[in-house]
Formats: C-alpha cells, structure tokens, sequence
C-alpha cells in the first residue's frame, strides 16, 4: 500500500495570478512592520546605484501561473521593479498552477532546480531535505545576519521545521498570514432589546442568551455555525466559543516538555459538555445544530430567527445585508428590483462581533490554523547560497515587501489619509495588461516572504472585511495544534475514525446523554489508536528537534 501523500496543513497557498490584487481570506498581525508611503520606486526610475555597482544575481525561478491567461514576464513591470530594487535578473520559468508540484518533482529529479524552490507537501519537503537537495540554513539564519526573516518567522516555528534537527527552509503562510480566522457573531438590535453591551465573558454570554429567549421565545439564542454551502457541521464546530472558555478545542494536540495530550480527552471537555448540555436543555441551542446546512442558516437569519452564531470572518459583511434585507421587506421599504445598495464600505448595521469569551478564570483558547503552508528551500546547485538567503532577507524589509506585494507605489497602490488603498482597475482582465500595454505581476515574485502577512493587508479590505479579519485574526487566545509538521503513520490512518467518533459522542451528550459517555469515549479513543499516535508524536519531536 503506498503512503498517504500529507499536505501542510492550513492548506496549501494558491498561485496569485499574475496582474491581479488578491483579497484573501487570511490574517495579518497588527504588528506588522509598516513602509513608508515612499517606500517602492516609481515605473521608470532606477536604483540609486553605489560607487561599484556588482552584477545583478541570476536567479532561476519555476513560477507558478495560470497559462490560460495572457502574460510575458519580460513585459511585466513589476518583476522588472523587484529586479531593479534586489539587484537581481529573475529567470522565470512558466509552469501551470495545476501542474506546479509535478513540473517540481521532474526538475528534482533531474537535478535541474531553481535557485529557489517552494515546497507545498510536507512529505516531500522532508524527503528532499534529508536527500541533501537543500542549503543547510542552520547557522546562517539569526538575529544578527538575517533579523528579518527573524522578525518575519519566530524561533518557535523554524523550530517546527526543521528536519533532523536543522534548519533546511524558510516557512511561509502566505496572503496575509497565519492566524485564527472566527468570530463570534451576534445581532447587535437583539443585545440592545434587553440593555446589555456585547458580551466578553462566558458568564455574561450565556445570561444574555436567556434574557433574549425569555423576550422573544421564537429567537433561537445560539445557531449552528457556517463555512461552505452545504456542508453539515458537527458539535465541535458549532461552540468553538463554548469550548475555548473551558480552556481547550477539540481535536487539537497538546505538548509540554515533550509529552503530549489531546483536548478530546481532557477532564476540563467534560465540564464544557457538561454546560453545552445544559444550554441545550434550557432550549439556548438550535435543535437541529448537528445536521445544520450553511443555506438553512441563511433562511433563519433573514427571518429574524437567529441571536448568534460562530462564523467566518468574509461571511459577516453578507449576513448583515440579509438581515437588512429581511427587515426591510418587513417595513416595506426594499428597492422594487430587491436590491440593496453596495454595503462594503459602510459599518455594520445589525450585527456585532467579537473575538473569544473568556471563563471562570479570565482565559480561553482559540483554535488557529497550521503556522504555515509551504516552505521555501534554497538549492544546493545555485552558485551562491549565502547571495541567495542575502536576496531573501532584503526582500523582506517593510520597504521592499510594499513592491514584492503590492507593485508599484501611485500605479499599484496609493495612499489616502495614510492609509493604503490598492487600485484594482489598471489592468484590463481580458488582456491583463495596463493601458501601457505592461503587465503588473503583483504579489507573483514573492520569496517566502514569511508569516506575518503582507504589509498593511488590513487597509487593503473594504471596512466590513477589516473589521471582520482585524477581531479575528487579533483574538488574543489562539493556540496551535501540537501535532502540526510531526509524524505519526497512526494520526494519518486513525484520525478521520477518532473524529468521528468524537462528533458523535459529543453531539449525544450535549443533547442529553449520559456524561458517563465520554469516560467511555477516552477509553476508547487511546484503545483505538489515541495512545499509539501520542507516543509517535513523541517520538517525532524529539527526532525533529535533535534530541
């Protein structure tokens, strides 16, 4: 039987479109170093050049790219911009989005790499790492030589990717970074109704659910949670918000000093269904939370019907314009083509949002996603590794991640009252091209260009979006799961089965279930595969970190 291929979790980054501006889906931390609006040059100008200017670096790049569409690399002007400022000739390599990873292993496997070479599996990450096709960067990446790839990646996650103890890859999430990507969304009118501002604590949420189900016995307090259209959600899914107050999320992994748990068996999840059970009890839960489609959802919100729920941060924009919606046609007051006016920019208007309810003792935990998604590895073949991770580190300045990610300063981007705007109507999407007849690669010549997320990404959002993103992604409380980049042959072939089960247990208790279940549930969960994965996770950190 062949191995299961493992894809980094989090996903995997899609190729951004050469001449496009991609509005992602993602984060960025509200420290990220910020440019000067002065930052990048303008079309036309070239670099100030020193008394003995040396010879542009020749890099070897295989470029990920949608070739369904129009595009010369030699008449792109941003690519040229990014060469002018690195003080390097990108030799780019045209292969399909769709083709990348198969277009990549041939080229490893004929010993013809690019100088840069991305990787979105971790199987093969590791594979070619402990075949020697990489650079070992594990001296030459430090505060001191290479503080901005440092600022870019903490120490704790070059940790996690090291293979065999050493350091073979810059780690890279992409878009606007890693992070937690929920909230929890409320209707504000509701919270105004009993007097009460929008809850912080698990205490003060769950006495508002039951003030509004005693005013209005036809709300229900709290719905089941969305993501894609008709997908059915699971009990775990729907009370991130619930669990996170006990201290723990299901399915995530622990570790401390190299031993490592699992919240699914954690005593402190019994307590939490324990309260989920009550909830649902007292008639605070959608009866129908563990079957809940996204569409149904949508119905009972544009009745009126739903107080909160736990949603994804890009959807709130569109449930307040529902919700707007429903109330109009109520007053009689919609447009007669039942339309309504582009809300993008506007606050909202009946929903409130925040980020984790804290419990009992002041904390709680927010499941964010893998730390990063791909990695990028320089080739032990390129001519001068150390000009390499030098063109790396200075791409990664605040300065020239403004061209790298968002082109030309006054042409790709502008600024208004200080704040970033990207223009998005200077490339023609049939031709792709400018009215100069350039194309405009933005976000295309990207190196691993870290964690923390594109510059200003934030500013880059219609309001709602950046709101929305900016609670999320700034939740205090996020946590990772431990077992991210580790190996255990039992998590692959177990996990699906003990999540499974999981759901089905949990969704038992908390409609009313004996609570003797669960002990029964963590019996069964390290009996059928718990404990053996455990012990591999173990046994994969300390091969991972050298011990």
């Amino acid at each position: 039987m062949s191995k299961k291929k493992k894809v980094w979790p989090g996903g995997v980054l899609t190729a951004v479109l050469a001449g496009t501006v991609l509005v992602a889906g993602c984060s960025t931390p509200d420290n990220t170093p910020e440019a000067s609006p002065s930052s990048a040059p303008t079309e036309g100008t070239v670099a100030t050049a020193s008394p003995a200017p040396a010879e542009p670096y020749e890099l070897k790049w295989l470029k990920a790219q949608d070739i369904s569409k129009p595009y010369d690399p030699a008449k792109d002007v941003v690519k040229q911009a990014v060469e002018e400022k690195l003080n390097i000739r990108i030799v780019p390599e045209m292969v399909d989005v769709q083709q990348y990873k198969t277009k990549l292993n041939l080229k490893m496997s004929s010993g013809d790499f690019p100088d840069v070479v991305r990787i979105d599996f971790v199987d093969d990450f590791q594979k070619y790492a402990q075949q020697g096709a990489f650079v070992d960067l594990t001296d030459l990446i430090n505060e001191q030589n290479t503080p901005n790839i440092m600022r870019e990646v903490p120490a704790e996650v070059l940790e996690q990717a090291k293979v065999g103890g050493k350091i073979y890859g810059i780690p890279y999430q992409g878009g606007p970074g890693a992070g937690y990507r929920w909230n929890l969304v409320m209707r504000k009118d509701y919270l105004e109704s009993i007097g009460a501002q929008t809850p912080t604590t698990l205490d003060e949420y769950y006495n508002a659910l039951k003030q509004i189900k005693a005013e209005n016995p036809k709300v229900i307090p709290l719905g089941g949670y969305t993501a894609q259209i008709g997908e059915p959600k699971f009990a775990n899914n729907s009370f991130d918000h619930i669990f996170g107050a006990f201290g723990v999320t299901p399915g995530f992994f622990t570790q401390e000093n190299g031993k490592f748990g699992n919240y699914d068996i954690d005593p402190r999840m019994k307590d939490a269904l324990l309260f989920l059970q009550q909830m649902y009890k007292e008639g605070l839960i959608d009866k129908e939370f563990a079957t809940i489609k996204e569409e149904q959802l949508r119905t009972k919100l544009y009745n009126g019907q739903m107080f909160s729920w736990m949603g994804w941060w890009s959807t709130a924009n569109g449930y307040d314009t529902m919700v707007e919606t429903g109330e109009r046609i109520k007053k009689g007051e919609l447009a007669a083509d039942g339309s309504l006016p582009d809300q993008n920019d506007q606050p909202y208007k009946y929903l409130t949002l925040t980020a984790s309810l804290t419990g009992a003792d002041g904390k709680a935990v927010a499941p964010a996603g893998a730390p990063f998604s791909q990695m990028h590895a320089i080739s032990v073949k390129t001519k001068d590794p150390k000009q390499v991770l030098a063109i790396i580190e200075e791409s990664l300045s605040p300065e020239n991640q403004m061209l790298t990610v968002w082109g030309i300063e006054g042409k790709d981007y502008k600024f208004e009252n200080d704040k970033m705007k990207a223009i998005t109507d200077l490339v023609d999407p049939q031709t792709q091209q400018d009215p100069d007849g350039n194309y405009r690669g933005i976000q295309s010549y990207l190196f691993a260009p870290g964690l923390n997320g594109w510059p200003r990404y934030l500013e880059s959002l219609p309001l709602r979006a950046s709101e929305a993103l900016d609670v999320a992604i700034n939740n205090p409380y996020q946590i990772s799961d431990a077992s991210n980049y580790l190996d255990s042959p039992t998590k692959i072939a177990k996990l699906v089965e003990l999540n499974t089960m999981r759901d089905s247990v949990f969704t038992q208790i908390i409609m009313g279930a004996d609570i003797a279940k669960f002990d029964e549930f963590v019996e069964k969960w390290k009996s059928q595969g718990g404990t053996k994965i455990l012990e591999e996770l173990e046994a994969s950190f300390k091969t991972k970190t050298g011990q």
